[in-house]
């Protein structure tokens, strides 16, 4: 069971036909000049102020209550409306013990808690200075790895063997430098971030011989070996990986963990554990030097996913090369030279995850999400706060504008934020991989609060 597949597609593609931009329909004119923009800014605050009412309403219980319901299929909820999780197979619900900010919102896609979506999502709370849904959202995530090890793909049982890309530790360490005397939360994750660095993204079935980590499902029903092991990367699915994830050390991944280990470090130097903060230190500037050393070509002066079992860089470009951008571990001239290749992915509508279409590597769909044209809201955030740190201010403004631009322009016609948007004609409807483009809140509108802060900042 992977996540397409807890959506009724036909709902969905009613949604889209009654409510859709047309593929070939322009979605937003270019912002040209200062009213354009005074215009733009304007209409997105409507649509921020909006985000701000969705965050208590996007909250999701899988308390004891929940998990009755979620036992029966179709069932209603105590007020006569149908459960959240009728789309989804019964008796499959993990118990968390906190309300959490579910992946898709009260837009009903996705009821689940996703591993890294959740960081975005958080991104947008702070933005709207909503700590105390994150504290719930950190502590859910932390209980996931106090009792499987690892912050899971999802809260239901077939995800019990994959985890996610681990931004945990982003969250713990943005929301200790806002709540700065919660010891509780310090105290609870220094040992659990340690556990799930060193006994899942560091066990056999992800450590690989060159030091870096890989994506390997622990053995799931749902989906061939291949594909499980994507969706722990939580890019299902791209060419990037040459149809092989598992052969590779995922860029985004490993710059997760070096930020981890940041993390860890400061976190004990809070207790006054220099022995261990100098070891996380020490374990991220190893891990980061490792990204430089496989990542990094020079002739190209672009980060590339490396296969570590052929000992080749594969030939795709992507916007995983902004990640180490993101967390800081690219030096001065190598981000200038990252950023002259943003043409490659900038389109009026917004970045596409790829440079071009590359041939399918799936046979079993005609078209993958994460490619060109796809506009993925998360990477907008990835790539704007990028440019924002190496000091590209001017870039990270005009592709924000872009991107904004899109979802304010679709939001306004159909009254939705969505999973996904098209960078290159604009609108929502993309290349069908599984199924359309989903209704969402989520990350999608954490991404409008977050973006349109970077495009008006």
């Amino acid at each position: 069971m992977d996540r397409r597949k807890f959506v009724s597609i036909a709902s969905a593609a009613t949604v889209a036909m009654a409510t859709g931009l047309g593929r070939g329909e322009p979605a937003a004119a270019a912002v040209t000049d200062g009213a354009d923009a005074a215009n733009l800014k304007r209409r997105w605050q409507k649509l921020d102020d909006a985000a701000r009412g969705w965050w208590n309403g996007d909250l999701q219980r899988a308390d004891e209550e929940a998990i009755r319901q979620d036992g029966l299929p179709h069932s209603l909820t105590p007020t006569g409306e149908r459960s959240p999780w009728s789309h989804s197979p019964p008796k499959t619900l993990i118990f968390l013990p906190f309300p959490y900010s579910s992946g898709g919102g009260s837009v009903a896609s996705f009821p689940e808690m996703y591993g890294w979506d959740t960081h975005f999502i958080n991104l947008g709370l702070f933005a709207h200075d909503r700590t105390d849904i994150v504290r719930w959202n950190i502590l859910d995530q932390l209980s996931m790895i106090e009792r499987f090890g690892k912050v899971l793909n999802g809260n239901r049982t077939f995800y019990l063997t994959r985890g996610q890309p681990p931004l945990l530790a982003m969250s713990i360490e943005k929301y200790l430098s806002i709540k700065k005397d919660d010891d509780e939360v310090a105290m609870l994750a220094y040992p659990l971030l340690e556990r799930s660095y060193t006994g899942y993204w560091n066990a056999p079935a992800h450590a690989t011989p060159i030091g870096l980590s890989t994506c390997r499902d622990g053995g799931g029903k749902d989906l061939r070996p291949e594909l499980a092991s994507e969706c722990e990367a939580g890019l299902d699915f791209t060419p990037i990986f040459g149809a092989e994830i598992s052969n590779c050390v995922p860029i985004h991944v490993n710059c997760a963990l070096v930020r981890q280990a940041q993390v860890l470090a400061a976190l004990a130097d809070r207790f006054g554990w220099s022995e261990k903060a100098a070891h996380w230190r020490n374990e991220a500037d190893a891990r980061a030097h490792r990204i430089q050393q496989y990542c990094w070509d020079d002739s190209e002066g672009c980060y590339f996913e490396y296969d570590y079992v052929r000992r080749t860089r594969l030939p795709y470009y992507s916007l995983n090369a902004y990640w180490p951008l993101w967390i800081g571990i690219a030096s001065p001239a190598q981000a200038k030279r990252v950023a002259d290749h943003l043409h490659l992915f900038d389109h009026p509508y917004g970045l596409t995850f790829t440079d071009k279409i590359y041939p399918t590597i799936h046979p079993e769909y005609k078209a993958l999400e994460w490619a060109y044209p796809e506009s993925w809201p998360q990477q907008q955030i990835v790539v704007g706060q990028a440019l924002q740190r190496y000091g590209f201010p001017e870039q990270a403004c005009t592709i924000s504008h872009r991107y904004i631009a899109n979802v304010v322009t679709t939001w306004e016609k159909t009254g939705l934020t969505w999973e996904r948007y098209d960078g290159v004609v604009g609108g929502h409807s993309v290349p069908v991989e599984r199924d359309p483009a989903q209704p969402l809140h989520g990350f999608s509108s954490a991404s409008a609060v977050v973006v349109g802060r970077i495009a008006f900042s």
